[in-house]
């Protein structure tokens, strides 16, 4: 079958190549009656773009790499489609790499990446170090991280403000006459006081109800860690939110259809995939040379897991 070049397509329509390049490219300057005669073109003969010579005389690809650890977590998941929306209205493509939380798997996959001439990387990953990050940089790949604060010089970062969430999640536990709170927190490695499994959760939420009986509010680090503790509880045969109050992080949208809907932040998924496709493009584009760092702002959502301090009706046992 005859493949279809942007010069056979132009001979069709009667216009010149870089008419059809326009519209392929979605730019402006084409007429209405034009751009729609190409684009009906384009699709009757199935087009497509000869990359490596786009490559050539654009000396980029127009590809991004994304490497996140899990995309079977909504988390993950509604940030990559903020990237890969915010890419392709650009006209970019979007390589995307699942590192399973594996340092080595992660590495492997920027090692691919930067070996296939992606134009620039977005690493929404905890499993990252100093020495991979600086290596980065001091080679000249233009990359931006998301969702863990560097303080390392020249690195951009699009992150939420994870402080004043804290602050506001702690505040409003303690206004609630909790003083016994258990918090539920990640590996210490980037981003994660993130990332807690809910196995993990629900394992150590067993262990700490069982061992301290005055506990009554859970923090998780997110929604996942927080599902886990809800597990823990209800097995133990405690209430939500009347022996145990409960709060999660990252907003995913199963926790407001859990039994007992749940009070959590919201995490700004789908923006920090936008804000930051838009500072990589802007990098590549030449608009941006110095680093950037952008600080989304969270919000607090309350729902039905959390109460009043009240004593325990029940006590566990520890067998």
């Amino acid at each position: 079958m005859k493949r279809y070049t942007l010069k056979d397509i132009a001979k069709m329509g009667g216009v010149s190549p870089k008419t059809v390049s326009r519209v392929v490219n979605n730019e402006e300057y084409v007429r209405k009656e034009t751009r729609e005669k190409i684009l009906e073109l384009l699709e009757k003969y199935d087009y497509y773009p000869n990359i490596p010579a786009r490559s050539l005389v654009l000396k980029r690809n127009s590809t991004l790499g994304l490497i996140v650890p899990n995309l079977e977590n909504p988390f993950y998941s509604k940030l990559s489609r903020g990237v890969i929306q915010t890419a392709e209205k650009n006209g970019y493509r979007v390589i995307v790499c699942e590192s399973k939380f594996s340092l080595g798997i992660g590495e492997k996959y920027l090692k691919i990446l930067i070996g296939r001439g992606v134009d620039g990387l977005l690493i929404a990953t905890l499993d990252l170090n100093d020495t991979i990050v600086k290596k980065l940089n001091n080679i000249g790949e233009h990359f931006v991280i998301m969702t863990c604060k560097l303080d390392i010089p020249g690195i951009n970062y699009v992150i939420a403000n994870d402080y004043e969430a804290g602050r506001k999640v702690a505040e409003y536990i303690i206004n609630l006459g909790h003083k016994n709170i258990a918090f539920l927190k990640g590996p210490d490695v980037y981003s994660s006081n993130e990332r807690l499994d809910r196995v993990s959760a629900y394992e150590v939420t067993l262990e700490l109800l069982k061992e301290n009986n005055d506990i009554t509010a859970i923090i998780g680090n997110n929604d996942y860690a927080a599902i886990g503790a809800i597990k823990a509880i209800e097995e133990l045969g405690l209430n939500i939110p009347k022996d145990i109050s409960i709060i999660g992080y990252d907003d995913i949208d199963i926790t407001e259809l859990l039994k007992v809907p749940l009070t959590t932040v919201h995490y700004p998924k789908f923006k920090c995939g936008v804000e930051a496709t838009k500072m990589i493009i802007r990098m590549l584009e030449k608009k941006r040379s110095r680093s950037k760092k952008i600080v989304l702002e969270t919000s607090f959502v309350e729902r039905d897991s959390c109460g009043p301090v009240r004593t325990r009706d029940i006590s566990i046992s520890n067998n």
